[in-house]
């Protein structure tokens, strides 16, 4: 698999569809605004192997694709959601039914092996999602995205090893400078908030707002390039792979 032209191409395809489409790019904020269901939705078009980023129109089907998905990640979401409450709900109710003070909170430390049970768990469903995704999205039947005989089969088709570096690679790639630029945006914000002779909770306010506006400006461009890279490793199933 060449990762670099995978990565290449990505950005040149999100450079096209959204960075140089200012109206593309204000309907992909606009449906990000919408709780992000319309947004997963048009994730579905680019899945579907659109050699060119799609137009942001048909709100009514956005939002029932992008609802489809979010509840099939959701059902993943679900063995997640029972090991967190297995290791810290107990601490949770004790704490809100104020059977805990809070130095034996701080004090308290969880199930080690069900923590790290979690994140097991947390890593191989964010792993799999998304040739889940694009399996739904293209077929377009819920069922297609749990039949786990085939989501294995077509990893194993692009190469485990080919598949698991494409993945991280991507994740890094797209965390990096999402890392950086909230760093960059807080201390901003810090010293524009101090400047100003404005307390704690003014500062932090003015840091919420304008981290949520930079995600809500900067995303789409993240998003596009991660679901081009995910619909491309997807589609290599015809190159050699490392390993089967």
């Amino acid at each position: 698999m060449d990762y670099t032209e995978i990565v290449r191409d990505a950005f040149g395809y999100t450079r096209q569809g959204v960075f140089g489409n200012g109206g593309r790019w204000a309907r992909m904020i606009l449906a990000l605004i919408l709780l992000a269901i319309p947004m997963n939705g048009y994730m579905m078009r680019i899945y579907r192997g659109a050699e060119t980023a799609p137009e942001v129109d048909q709100w009514g089907r956005l939002f029932i694709d992008g609802l489809k998905l979010m509840v099939i990640a959701l059902v993943y979401s679900i063995p997640i959601i029972i090991l967190w409450l297995a290791t810290y709900g107990p601490l949770v109710a004790e704490v809100l039914s104020g059977q805990v003070e809070s130095a034996m909170a701080s004090s308290w430390e969880p199930n080690i092996a069900l923590m790290l049970l979690m994140y097991l768990v947390e890593f191989i469903i964010a792993l799999v999602l998304p040739v889940v995704s694009i399996r739904f999205a293209r077929t377009g039947r819920l069922s297609d995205a749990f039949r786990f005989k085939e989501i294995s089969e077509h990893i194993g088709k692009i190469g485990w090893i080919n598949y698991v570096i494409g993945i991280v690679l991507v994740a890094i790639i797209v965390a990096v400078p999402v890392m950086v630029l909230f760093t960059v945006i807080l201390i901003l914000s810090i010293v524009l908030a101090a400047a100003m002779g404005l307390g704690f909770f003014p500062i932090f306010g003015v840091v919420i707002l304008v981290s949520v506006l930079f995600f809500l400006i900067l995303s789409p461009l993240f998003m596009v390039f991660q679901a081009r890279c995910w619909t491309r490793i997807y589609d290599s199933t015809t190159e050699t792979a490392v390993t089967g």
